[in-house]
């Protein structure tokens, strides 16, 4: 009795999924020459998906592919080098060719090590994964993540899935082309006519991003369950505070002084300490966002102060189109 193999050929069971950014950010500091830097963190979600999904997953049903022609063909089509070359760049055409050396026979994905692919074309893991994004960009690549679920569900080398056979080059990615190689494409177009069985048309676009996002709603999204401890809540919400203000220009500060002093004017000096004490603003694009040291003050503001609020600010700066109020809070 023959048991089942996994993508890898392996009997293990593996566990597929992409990361996507959630929108949510959780301050964070690193040492920049010796001295410390605030920055946001992108917080990742996890997309898990079917293993029959990702084998039935295939990139070569979209697009038109260019037809086999001998005397076209090295190990890749010709037309990767003389006109994908422009489009993608010389190195991720090299780390298409890196990734095709895996996909021998009948197989449309391969899981290299991508340590020593960075080794091979002499540039940097991070290097590596700027190609990789360019060729997912264009439909030649797909990569997932695996964890192997039989040994505590720990990381492995992704898997990708690869492209085989070269797409033609979309009516708009042929407009990008220099006027030589314009010229020369078309030349290749109706000498390759005289050879095919049926006429060739360049689709007028491919969006592979929806092609994608229809895979991605196959998938279970799965979040990490944050746990901090009060400490942990108190430095974050510190460190966004101090990256925000940061942030502020003095346009912002003067507008919000002002209003401040009206907002004084208007209600009693308890009411002002307890709502409006260590709050900030600033403006985007004509949107200004009002900034609170917790939650209980932005949702008692969001549900008695607002209307108020909006009367006092524009005449201060008639400009402004809406008001958000967001907590500084760290919320888990």
């Amino acid at each position: 009795m023959s048991e089942n193999k996994n993508l890898k050929e392996g009997s293990a069971r593996l566990l597929y999924y992409r990361e996507r950014p959630t929108g949510n950010r959780t301050p964070k500091t690193r040492m920049v020459k010796g001295k410390p830097q605030a920055y946001f963190e992108e917080e990742l979600e996890r997309i898990y998906f079917n293993e029959e999904d990702i084998r039935k997953f295939s990139l070569d049903k979209h697009g038109q592919n260019v037809p086999y022609v001998d005397g076209h063909v090295t190990m890749i089509n010709n037309y990767m080098f003389d006109y994908w070359g422009y489009i993608l760049g010389a190195e991720a055409i090299a780390l298409y060719a890196h990734l095709m050396r895996y996909c021998y026979g009948q197989k449309d994905f391969c899981w290299p090590n991508l340590e020593l692919i960075s080794y091979k074309m002499k540039m940097s893991r991070n290097t590596v994964k700027k190609y990789l994004g360019i060729l997912e960009e264009h439909g030649f690549v797909y990569h997932f993540n695996v964890q192997n679920a039989d040994l505590n569900n720990t990381n492995e080398s992704p898997l990708f899935k690869v492209r085989k056979r070269v797409p033609l080059l979309t009516q708009e990615l042929c407009d990008q082309l220099p006027k030589v190689l314009q010229i020369d494409h078309e030349k290749y177009l109706n000498k390759l006519l005289t050879t095919c069985e049926h006429e060739l048309d360049l689709d007028p676009s491919v969006d592979y991003s929806t092609l994608y996002g229809n895979l991605i709603e196959k998938g279970k999204v799965q979040r990490k369950a944050k746990q901090l401890s009060l400490f942990e809540i108190d430095k974050q919400s510190a460190l966004k505070r101090r990256i925000l203000e940061e942030e502020q220009t003095e346009e912002d500060k003067i507008r919000w002084q002002d209003f401040l002093s009206e907002m004084l004017k208007k209600i009693s000096r308890p009411s002002y300490d307890n709502w409006f004490a260590n709050t900030f603003a600033i403006k985007r694009d004509g949107i200004l966002t009002i900034y609170t040291p917790h939650k209980m003050v932005t949702d008692w503001l969001s549900d008695r102060y607002i209307v108020k609020i909006k009367d006092i600010i524009h005449p201060i700066d008639e400009t402004i189109e809406g008001v958000e109020i967001e907590t500084l809070e760290v919320i888990t």
